[in-house]
């Protein structure tokens, strides 16, 4: 009897010596199973930690004290959690959230969502859960004929709450489109803007004061009759045909035009004055 029990002993122990799991700081602790530290064949792993109380596995991979965690390829540290939740990539000091040294982050296209995005976003917003999957606001990369080529700052659409796209628009071009995904100058914007204050900046000799100059020839009182009969617009004004196809004016050379109007009226102002005065001394 005494020999068949110390048989029985000695299987059990084997059968704990093979599969060297080691318990770690108490009972509950666990390691990732197979000795030594080459690993040939994909094995399944865990570290849980020491305040579970159940037996079960604790959910968890790390520690309940203060240690950090670390990913390591070729004995290099490649992702990094510190003891604040800060993750660093390719660093071991993060200072942020999410902290990434030396490399770049790329957000691709994503599979299609009919509620989101069919490119890889961006989410902002004040609480991200299930009522509300895709935050406030989004930023994505778009690169088609109808959406156009750039970055897009997009409103998600959810639950009609409502949203929208193109609320802010930077374009492969450099340009910058507000209610636009295909701005054809540095800024356009479709819709009104509200400005304290704009300034246009001229050009060298673009502006009007040479109508004041003695070599500036002012056109005839009965010519100019005869060119706005004709045209039904003063001379070096832009007709309303012109306008019209253009679709748009330029300010700064819009205002130089009316000034100088203006300034070619007071010469014929003061011209149409000095012949009264003649005709009084007489």
């Amino acid at each position: 009897m005494k020999k068949k029990h110390f048989i029985i002993m000695t299987i059990v122990i084997f059968a704990f010596s093979a599969i060297d799991l080691q318990a770690q700081d108490s009972p509950n602790g666990g390691t990732i199973p197979g000795g030594g530290n080459a690993i040939s064949d994909p094995l399944p792993w865990y570290r849980k930690g020491n305040t579970q109380s159940s037996g079960t596995v604790c959910n968890m991979l790390g520690f309940t004290n203060a240690t950090p965690i670390r990913f390591c390829t070729k004995n290099e540290n490649r992702m990094f959690i510190d003891t604040l939740g800060m993750i660093g990539i390719n660093t071991t000091a993060p200072l942020q959230r999410l902290h990434v040294l030396d490399g770049n982050i790329l957000i691709s296209r994503s599979v299609s969502d009919e509620l989101g995005s069919t490119n890889g976003s961006i989410y902002f917003g004040d609480v991200v859960d299930v009522s509300e999957p895709y935050g406030k606001w989004g930023i994505e990369y778009v690169s088609s004929a109808d959406e156009g080529y750039g970055l897009n700052f997009w409103r998600p659409w959810f639950y009609g709450q409502g949203g929208g796209n193109n609320y802010l628009f930077l374009a492969d071009s450099g340009n910058v489109g507000i209610g636009t995904n295909n701005p054809d100058a540095k800024l356009e914007v479709v819709g009104g803007i509200h400005a304290h204050s704009i300034r246009v900046s001229m050009g060298r000799g673009e502006w009007p004061d040479y109508v004041f100059g003695e070599e500036y020839k002012l056109m005839d009182l009965k010519e100019l009759e005869s060119y706005v009969n004709a045209n039904k617009h003063l001379p070096g004004v832009p007709s309303s045909c012109e306008v019209e196809e253009q679709g748009d004016v330029d300010l700064g050379e819009m205002n130089a035009i009316l000034l100088e109007k203006v300034e070619e009226l007071t010469r014929y102002v003061i011209d149409l004055q000095k012949q009264i005065d003649e005709m009084k001394k007489k």
